[in-house]
């Protein structure tokens, strides 16, 4: 039986795709010519060095401790992130559907380990600047505070050697760990420009 689409139908669903088609374009087009710019404040008070690692399509946070050691902070969607679940059902519900969210943790001893580590686990490139010593202990207490209080859906992830809680913010397209990343990079008192859907995050100075 041969069923004859409704011409309004079919030009409502052309403009569907034809949209569709321009916001991937813009993305794209976006993530090109702005790639995001990281600006760190101007003459901190009592300076630390802190990293931005990029890696693929995601970023992550490195914060100095009191132990002169280094935490590395990331933020993604809890199945494909934290779980490695990742097949196509997980990707697209982590790209087109609000997800459960997922914060990780990771510790180094030392600068040396996590450039190791950078390099040989991560295939990733480490980025540094320096902020005010008291925006990065408070950015620090909060972001262990808003872990342990989810600590007893902790999980260890083997392949990237993180523990991984569930977060209280949704992961969405417009919420992901690279604007999670953002959100902490203003807390440091830093300026983000550009794009930031994918990473590849750049440091420049501040005029």
């Amino acid at each position: 039986m041969l069923v004859c689409q409704n011409p309004r139908e079919s030009k409502a669903s052309r403009h569907i795709l034809l949209f569709s088609l321009a916001v991937v374009a813009a993305i794209v087009l976006g993530w090109v010519s702005l790639p995001p710019k990281i600006i760190p404040p101007r003459d901190p008070a009592a300076p630390v060095t802190v990293y931005v690692m990029n890696q693929d399509f995601h970023s992550r946070l490195i914060l100095p401790n009191q132990e002169d050691e280094f935490v590395q902070y990331a933020y993604g969607d809890w199945q494909y992130f934290a779980l490695y679940e990742q097949n196509v059902r997980t990707a697209l519900a982590a790209l087109f559907v609000p997800t459960q969210g997922a914060l990780g943790r990771r510790g180094y001893r030392d600068l040396q380990m996590l450039e190791q580590e950078t390099d040989e686990l991560y295939n990733g490139s480490l980025l540094s600047f320096e902020v005010a010593s008291g925006r990065a202990s408070q950015l620090f207490e909060s972001l262990n505070a808003r872990f342990e209080q989810n600590i007893d859906t902790a999980i260890v992830n083997q392949r990237n050697r993180m523990t991984f809680v569930q977060d209280d913010q949704d992961y969405t397209l417009l919420h992901n760990s690279n604007h999670e990343l953002v959100r902490w990079l203003e807390a440091l008192d830093c300026e983000v420009e550009g794009f930031v859907m994918w990473s590849g995050f750049r440091v420049e100075q501040p005029s």
